[in-house]
């Protein structure tokens, strides 16, 4: 009895210790980055801190384009646009485990809900997502429609689905971008009668039309926000260039409230400035001072808009193809990456003004975007990594000097993944990134 109680009591007490300082006082040492490519039916794995390839793991399906961790569990999910199902690959043997069969062709999947162990899937080819038990690797709930399209009118491509978002602990979004939809569900535990097992059912509560196709919602920490704040989430609308069917719709954040009767509600929008006809807006990010939005357009610039005054207070000139921002708060930097073009951007956060171009890519061959969706900043803040996807080279930068530091070559066009640490297996969102 003595022994269960000190091994209880030393668990509880390692427990308590706080994951990111368990990650600073290990660095980024057994940080494993895991990229799909689509070219060679592979995901591609590398030891970060060592810049060596590990291994190419060959996916059953077709075109895996992010690779997704299950949960905050030791395997990772193979999100394979050209089939209807994923690949489970465990993290650390590295072995494939089998695929995961699902009612549509999935998109993405980096929406984790870790108070129900529930993680949702996106579909490419259908606004459906699937909800997914991640330590049986089952399907136990879809919502959404099961009905394939195609989106045509806006920009952003022809993707049926938005990136998936949990709102609370039990409400969710579907986001329908060729029908130009925002749907509400809700989910719920039904503990089946006489028995110990339970079932998922989820339940359609609200419908909201959007100006364009919307891809994602914005993450930020709410963790310290006011109650009623808590409430109101923000979206990037992708607008449109076409001038067909109605003219051109420049991009624009919507700022959404969830009301406590279960609506969903379009409060505002801040749209873009300039020619909607040359833009199109792919990613967008809070400022880590929670007031401020970086907001990339496709024609090189970076928007920041202030979303209290709901104005723009920057316009920054960038890259062809201006995407995510990586926000460094330790040293008041962002890294922007330029799709189609062969620098990233980088940022003084505190003026909201460029610092410099950095080259980390040659010219297209191999006609992929030429900088991943997926990046990551070491603990220590030193080191930032990403893809020259089209090069099929990983590429890490000095964050001190500000300069390319190392590459390696690993072929393919790996576009999109996950960071793990493998020192306390937690994923820190202040860290790293899964793209979109």
């Amino acid at each position: 009895m003595k022994r269960n109680f000190y091994v209880t009591l030393f668990l509880s007490v390692l427990m308590m210790v706080p994951q990111a300082s368990m990650a600073g006082a290990t660095g980024h040492s057994q940080v494993r980055a895991f990229y799909g490519d689509k070219k060679d039916n592979t995901v591609v794995v590398i030891d970060v801190k060592r810049m060596q390839l590990i291994k190419k793991v060959a996916t059953e399906g077709l075109m895996p384009y992010p690779v997704d961790r299950a949960g905050y569990l030791d395997k990772v999910y193979a999100i394979t646009r050209g089939s209807s199902s994923m690949d489970v690959i465990d993290a650390s043997t590295l072995e494939n485990l089998g695929l995961l069969n699902l009612n549509h062709k999935p998109r993405s999947g980096e929406s984790y809900n870790s108070r129900l162990g529930l993680a949702l899937i996106a579909g490419a080819d259908k606004p459906l997502t699937s909800v997914i038990d991640v330590v049986n690797d089952s399907v136990v709930a879809e919502a959404g429609k099961d009905v394939l399209t195609t989106q045509t009118r806006d920009n952003g491509g022809s993707i049926s689905s938005g990136h998936p978002a949990w709102l609370t602990k039990d409400r969710f979004v579907v986001i329908d971008r060729a029908n130009r939809l925002i749907q509400l569900w809700g989910i719920e535990k039904i503990q089946q009668a006489g028995s110990l097992d339970y079932d998922w059912e989820v339940f359609l509560l609200d419908e909201m039309a959007t100006p364009t196709a919307v891809h994602h919602m914005l993450h930020r920490d709410t963790a310290m926000l006011p109650k009623w704040e808590k409430r109101t989430f923000y979206a990037l609308a992708e607008g449109k260039s076409s001038s067909e069917n109605g003219g051109t719709i420049a991009p624009a954040i919507l700022e959404l409230r969830l009301t406590a009767r279960d609506r969903l509600m379009l409060v505002d929008q801040m749209s873009l400035p300039g020619d909607a006809s040359e833009m199109s807006s792919h990613h967008a990010d809070f400022h880590p001072d929670g007031q401020h939005i970086y907001v990339g357009s496709s024609e090189g610039n970076l928007f920041v808009l202030d979303r209290i005054n709901k104005v723009v207070v920057s316009t920054i000139e960038t890259g062809l193809g201006t995407g995510h921002t990586r926000f460094v708060a330790a040293r008041n930097l962002a890294i922007v990456t330029n799709h189609h073009d062969t620098f990233v951007t980088v940022i003084n956060t505190e003026k909201h003004r460029k610092i410099k171009d950095i080259v980390v890519s040659g010219s297209k061959i191999n006609g992929e975007i030429l900088q991943s969706h997926t990046n990551f900043v070491s603990p220590d803040s030193n080191f930032y990594y990403a893809f020259a996807s089209d090069n099929g080279t990983f590429f890490e930068l000095n964050l001190q000097k500000l300069k390319l530091n190392r590459t390696l070559y690993t072929g393919g066009v790996p576009v999109q993944g996950s960071f793990l640490n493998w020192d306390d297996f937690s994923h820190s969102a202040a860290s790293s990134s899964t793209g979109m």
